[in-house]
C-alpha cells in the first residue's frame, strides 16, 4: 500500500465540503479509500487529505486519470482557489496492523522521526504497536515517508475517540513502558507530533 497525504489550509466551512466533492472523483478513478482530518500539534490548524493506493503503479494510473478529467478541474477550482497547499508526502508502511473500522471517524496520534537502524525500527515498531493496542488503540502502523519529509519515518496509532488515546497515553506513561526502550528512543531524531481527528472518510 501507498498513502498520499496533502496538508493544506482552507476555511473550516469549506474543508469537508470540498472533500465530499473530491472524494467522488477519488472513487471514480480507483482510489482504495480517502479521508480528511484536522490536525493539532506540529501542523496545528491545518487539514490533511489522504488517499490510499495499492502500489506506485496504481497511484500513477490514478494521477493520470484525474489530471485529465476536465470536470474534476471545473468542480474543484472554486475550492482550490481558497486552498493553500503546505506539504505533500507519500507513506509506505513497513508494519501495518489496522483492521477495517468502517462507520467510525477515528483519531490518530502520529510521530515523525529518524533512526538509522531499519531493523530496530521494525523490531521495536512491532513491540510499540502491540503495546498501544493492548492499551486501547484499534490499530498501528510504522513506515517510511517520501516527499517533503523524505528520509523520515512515521509511527501512528488509531483510536475511536481522543479520550481513548489519552487513557492509553496515561497507561503507558504510568507503566514506564517507554523507559524500558530508552536505548531505542534516545537514538531517535524527533521531527514532529500531531493528533488528527478524521472529519470524513470513504475507507471501508
Amino acid at each position: 500500500m501507498v498513502i498520499g497525504s496533502w496538508t493544506h489550509s482552507v476555511s473550516s466551512s469549506k474543508a469537508v465540503e470540498s472533500f465530499n466533492v473530491a472524494s467522488q472523483y477519488f472513487k471514480k478513478h480507483g482510489a482504495v479509500g480517502a479521508s480528511i482530518g484536522s490536525l493539532i500539534g506540529k501542523d496545528n490548524g491545518l487539514f490533511v487529505t489522504s488517499i490510499g493506493f495499492e502500489n506506485w503503479s496504481h497511484f500513477g494510473d490514478f494521477d493520470d486519470k484525474i489530471s485529465n478529467d476536465e470536470q474534476w478541474g471545473k468542480d474543484m477550482d472554486p475550492y482550490f482557489s481558497e486552498t493553500k497547499w503546505e506539504t505533500m508526502n507519500f507513506y509506505e508502511p513497513l508494519i501495518h496492523n489496522m483492521e477495517s473500522d468502517a462507520g467510525v471517524k477515528p483519531v490518530f496520534a502520529q510521530w515523525m522521526f529518524f533512526h538509522q537502524d531499519m531493523n530496530m525500527i521494525q523490531e521495536r515498531g512491532e513491540i510499540f504497536i502491540k503495546a498501544w493496542m493492548d492499551a486501547g488503540a484499534t490499530g498501528g502502523s510504522v513506515g517510511r515517508m517520501i516527499g517533503k519529509d523524505d528520509g523520515s519515518y512515521g509511527f501512528a496509532v488509531r483510536f475511536n475517540t481522543m479520550k481513548e488515546y489519552g487513557a492509553a497515553q496515561d497507561k503507558l506513561n504510568g507503566e514506564e513502558f517507554f523507559s524500558n526502550h530508552r536505548d531505542f528512543l534516545d537514538a531517535i531524531d524527533w521531527r514532529g507530533f500531531t493528533l488528527m481527528r478524521i472529519l470524513e472518510t470513504t475507507w471501508d
